[in-house]
């Protein structure tokens, strides 16, 4: 519990954090809400969908700047944790748990906040109320999201300290966030096929949260038809993915390697 809250305070004392996740994509959801949407039609489900849009990539990234955090902080403190698991009561498997539930109420913070940044910005921008249709579906994809990013941020990470180096661990660190870019923004323009979708947990996510706050399923284009995706197969995708990087964080972690930050050094 003490390193849990520990590690809360770190996270949300981080001021690199604050800014990339959330000041620079507030930023990027008033680019959209005053300047992308000149040409949106004015019926409601036409803003709906627009502000959704807008609303699920940028969270998707933001949750993927959390993972860069993460993994940085697996390069400075690989040597404490090597000799913490040997030498004290401190196991894997619990630190683990402290940062899952850290990082899923991290998750849930940075959505939250850009969900008022969203309903603000929009709202004003359109002079209608945009609220989400169901708050609490979005809270709970949040923090799943949150589990998701750290686990996938802490394999990356433990994979490049224990067989690269650190220098590779600071270059994997934002694999994340370049994979959440391009297929965030790709599945708003490309008309991605179903099984792509339910397979890649960065469109899952992106999916439920377009539902949780448009109240409508995302499509997908199937021939000349536009086909529903379901929120059970969505979900369990996320779940499956979520379930994996976390017991391979764990089998990782268990074999982490003592690294000194002097290797982190670009020569």
């Amino acid at each position: 519990m003490n390193l849990a809250r520990w590690y809360m305070k770190a996270m949300l004392t981080n001021g690199s954090l604050w800014f990339w996740a959330v000041a620079f994509m507030a930023m990027w959801l008033g680019i959209g809400a005053f300047l992308e949407s000149l040409g949106v039609a004015s019926t409601r489900s036409a803003v709906v969908a627009y502000t959704t849009s807008w609303y699920a990539v940028i969270v998707l990234i933001a949750l993927s700047l959390l993972a860069a955090v993460i993994a940085g902080s697996y390069a400075y403190g690989s040597s404490a944790l090597a000799y913490a698991f040997r030498y004290s009561r401190l196991t894997p498997a619990g630190y683990l748990a402290s940062i899952v539930g850290g990082s899923a109420l991290l998750g849930l913070v940075l959505n939250v906040v850009l969900l008022g940044a969203t309903a603000g910005m929009f709202g004003l921008r359109f002079a209608t109320t945009i609220l989400p249709a169901d708050p609490a579906a979005l809270l709970g994809v949040s923090l799943l999201g949150g589990v998701f990013f750290m686990a996938l941020s802490s394999t990356l990470a433990l994979l490049a300290i224990n067989h690269l180096g650190l220098r590779s661990a600071d270059f994997v660190g934002y694999v994340p966030l370049v994979l959440s870019f391009v297929l965030g923004n790709a599945q708003v323009y490309v008309a991605f096929p179903r099984w792509f979708v339910y397979g890649s947990p960065f469109n899952d996510l992106t999916s439920l949260l377009y539902q949780g706050y448009s109240g409508n399923p995302p499509t997908v284009e199937l021939g000349t038809a536009a086909v529903s995706l379901g929120w059970v197969p969505l979900l369990l995708g996320i779940l499956v993915w979520t379930a994996a990087l976390v017991g391979c964080t764990l089998v990782l972690l268990r074999r982490i390697r003592a690294r000194q930050l002097e290797e982190r050094r670009q020569i």
